[in-house]
């Protein structure tokens, strides 16, 4: 994903959600990545758009117009769009080419007599294997049709590929769907969200080619693939709930562990199909038998209690109600340490941790045992923990230095990649260990960005990937925090005085929440609904149909779970 500096994207794509919430099938852009409909299934092509062919007697431009609404519709391989083609090149278009997301405004403008430039505007892209991108502020792109006549028609004779669509129409025709990569350790799947057709008969193929494929250039290094290079697939075909993946290449030669893993792969990424409820490996057209290995299958979204979790009225644990439940062994200790921020987990099995920031440090807590202080360096931030047991901490001032310590192995440092960056408001580990988000300030602007994890042999971070940037709110950075495996949301403070809230979907589209006001801290849970914010009051907040609601009173810190 490309950084888009223009506030216009984010409006933009918060009008695209207003849409949504009007009743239109499209991005699920909040909370988790939904079920798509059903494939290639034709009572339901009245959501997004059914073309018509070429009129007769249409002028180039007609043509070209009919063209480009009749590639809205996927159905039948593009059948509706292809008739507008000449019988020439009607097959070599590549309509999965890519697609290029605009705003309204396009032009056009007659080259010759038999060529017609189109111009549009882009805000995002798409590409063949279904990776969005948003485009930076730029000059219009022009894109280049000919015609030639055919029985005294006009039909289109070369035509880019890929296809072309405004922002509200990729709402209604495009879905997007999370592949799924192992981390290093095979405990975890991590999810790299693409976009596809969502009624297209061969959505499901496209699905298996891209995770084949691999994963995104981002991801490299923190996430790993069960199948091996040159690997092929030719389609995904669904019969009553059952999707058959039929495999080529060398995946003979695998272990049966590594087959199960391309099951595994293959299983959590098809089951977002709607309509698909079980997934067959074969090799060949031959079904690969898997004996189950034994071992544990691996977390796909690790969820969190969904309770709030808060040091209130010198007492620390999870809050409901008027009650609060302390956590055994572990509460006292943190109710102890004076705290000015906590990070939770129970993530690692047998092992509850707490990282605890206090003005003397960061300090980790875990039952049976006294706490123990991790980094002393001044002006540190919120810790966050990963699902290896490891604390990370930064100085706010400095942050580019992140240290990591985990009990019984030497703590570590290194240089984090977003150079450039003059403070560091938030660091924050995702669930599954693979990617770390940041807010960060540079040249007086707030930045989101994410990046990958990068850890040796044994588990221990050792670095980052390139950090991607994010969208995020204008005015000063406030906090940044997971909302799911799948998006993000960031708080800002604005010139007027309140608190803009932008949910970001990862390799995705915003989302413009409610605004707030005196945000101090924002946590997320498992969903967008889970979403908390506290105030500088003690109040707890949370969305209610589109508005902040207050959920509790009096509470001093609100911590994040892990």
């Amino acid at each position: 994903m490309m950084r888009s500096r223009s506030r216009a994207l984010i409006a933009a794509m918060a009008s695209l959600t207003v849409l949504l919430l009007a009743g239109c099938v499209g991005i699920p852009s909040s909370g988790p990545v939904e079920k798509g409909d059903a494939l290639s299934t034709t009572d339901e092509i009245d959501i997004i758009f059914q073309p018509s062919g070429p009129g007769v007697d249409e002028s180039q431009e007609d043509i070209l117009n009919g063209f480009i609404r009749a590639a809205l519709n996927p159905l039948n391989n593009f059948a509706v769009a292809r008739s507008f083609l000449s019988k020439s090149f009607s097959d070599d278009w590549k309509p999965d080419a890519g697609v290029t997301i605009d705003q309204s405004g396009r032009s056009t403008q007659a080259v010759s007599e038999t060529s017609i430039d189109l111009k549009v505007s882009p805000i995002a892209t798409v590409d063949a294997d279904g990776e969005y991108s948003t485009v930076p502020a730029a000059a219009p792109v022009t894109r280049s049709y000919t015609f030639v006549q055919e029985d005294g028609q006009w039909r289109i004779n070369t035509a880019p590929d890929g296809i072309v669509m405004l922002a509200t129409e990729f709402a209604e025709v495009y879905n997007s769907y999370p592949l799924y990569f192992f981390d290093p350790s095979y405990q975890r799947l991590v999810p790299d969200v693409r976009w596809f057709p969502r009624v297209a008969s061969n959505t499901g193929t496209r699905i298996a080619r891209a995770l084949i494929n691999g994963p995104s250039a981002w991801l490299d290094g923190a996430v790993v693939t069960a199948f091996p290079e040159g690997t092929g697939v030719t389609s995904v075909p669904v019969d009553a709930g059952l999707a058959s993946v039929d495999l080529s290449g060398p995946v003979l030669d695998s272990s049966e562990a590594t087959l199960e893993r391309m099951q595994v792969q293959l299983r959590a990424s098809l089951l977002t199909l709607s309509g698909v409820s079980t997934v067959r490996l074969t090799v060949d057209s031959t079904e690969v038998p898997l004996a189950t290995s034994g071992d544990a299958a691996p977390i796909t979204s690790p969820r969190v209690d969904s309770r709030a979790l808060v040091l209130r009225s010198g007492q620390f644990g999870f809050f409901t109600g008027s009650s609060l439940t302390p956590i055994e062994g572990i509460s006292d200790d943190v109710a102890s340490l004076a705290a000015t921020s906590i990070a939770f987990s129970d993530s690692v099995p047998g092992l509850q941790l707490a990282a605890v920031g206090t003005a003397a440090g960061v300090y980790a807590a875990a039952p049976s045992s006294t706490p123990g202080l991790v980094d002393d360096r001044p002006g540190l931030i919120e810790p966050s923990l990963d699902p290896e047991g490891f604390v990370w901490t930064v100085p706010r001032g400095s942050p580019l230095d992140v240290r990591v310590a985990a009990g019984g192995r030497t703590p570590s440092s290194f240089t984090a990649t977003w150079d450039g960056a003059s403070e560091i408001v938030s660091l924050d580990v995702s669930r599954d260990g693979a990617r770390v988000l940041a807010f960060l300030t540079m040249d007086g602007e707030p930045r989101l960005v994410v990046a990958s994890v990068i850890r040796d042999k044994d588990g221990t971070p050792t670095g980052l990937g390139e950090p991607v940037d994010l969208a995020e709110g204008p005015g000063t950075a406030v906090d940044a925090t997971w909302v799911d495996s799948l998006s993000v949301a960031s708080a800002t403070l604005t010139a007027s005085g309140d608190n803009a809230i932008v949910q970001q979907q990862i390799g995705g589209t915003t989302t413009q929440l409610a605004d707030a006001s005196d945000v101090v801290s924002l946590v997320g849970s498992n969903d967008v609904v889970g979403l908390r914010v506290l105030a500088s009051d003690g109040t707890i907040l949370q969305q209610s149909a589109n508005t902040w609601q207050v959920r509790a009173a009096d509470v001093a810190l609100l911590a994040t779970q892990y």
